[in-house]
């Protein structure tokens, strides 16, 4: 399983409007592949959030905000992946998810807007406040958050404790997450950084370092935090 994050997101938008290129993405060998239809039509109807019940297990890119229940997350997850695979709305929806307005969650909002702050949440978070809103300008450690903000993991009240949540997308984190029943997997490997891998059914973590030769080297991981009592 898989779900998606802000750059594959990205890429599809780039697949569908090339002028969404940036100078510094390196997309391009795989918009120009032989078989990118068929690859990005794949990734186009991936999850944005995955949930194991068997294990009580949550894989998400960026995060669930502190005032969504599970089922919330569940349910607004679904309205942008139903987007995404429609052929009438998907254009549509890549042109509109650009933005970081409106920055907290209504259930009034409607369209393309709607879908821009779920696809926010789920794929771009870091910091909010306990009532979900967001900052999206800050990319830097968990004690950079700024006055009322905190992690979005880090809320006494958020509402998804009952499940353990495995996310990446946040690399200034390197792995260090202290929060219970809370993995954080991107240690930087795009940046030079390592590539970290969890075993949902053991808790192990197994890290490969990245050398400036391009060849992993591989390690163990820092451990996690131990497990709760009410997750898997």
């Amino acid at each position: 399983m898989c779900v998606l994050g802000n750059h594959d997101l990205h890429l599809l938008a780039a697949w569908h409007n090339i002028e969404r290129l940036k100078k510094s993405d390196t997309l391009r060998e795989i918009l120009g592949a032989p078989d990118a239809a068929e690859l990005l039509d794949w990734l186009r109807r991936q999850k944005l959030l995955h949930y194991d019940e068997q294990r009580g297990v949550v894989l998400v890119h960026a995060g669930i905000p502190p005032q969504w229940t599970l089922g919330k997350a569940l349910e607004l997850a679904g309205e942008v992946e139903e987007a995404l695979r429609d052929d009438n709305r998907f254009k549509l929806y890549l042109d509109g998810m650009y933005g970081n307005e409106p920055n907290k969650w209504s259930k009034d909002l409607s369209g393309v807007t709607r879908l821009r702050v779920i696809t926010n949440y789920f794929t771009r978070m870091r910091f909010c406040t306990s009532e979900g809103k967001l900052d999206l300008k800050g990319k830097e450690g968990a004690d950079t958050a700024p006055p009322g903000y905190k992690p979005w993991f880090a809320h006494k009240g958020r509402r998804s404790r009952h499940v353990k949540i495995i996310f990446g997308h946040w690399a200034a984190l390197e792995g260090r997450c202290k929060e219970p029943g809370v993995v954080a997997l991107d240690t930087g490997c795009v940046w030079g950084g390592a590539m970290t891998l969890y075993n949902v059914d053991t808790g192990a973590m197994h890290r490969c370092d990245c050398t400036d030769e391009g060849t992993p080297r591989a390690q163990p991981a820092p451990a996690q935090p131990a497990r709760m009592n009410d997750q898997s």
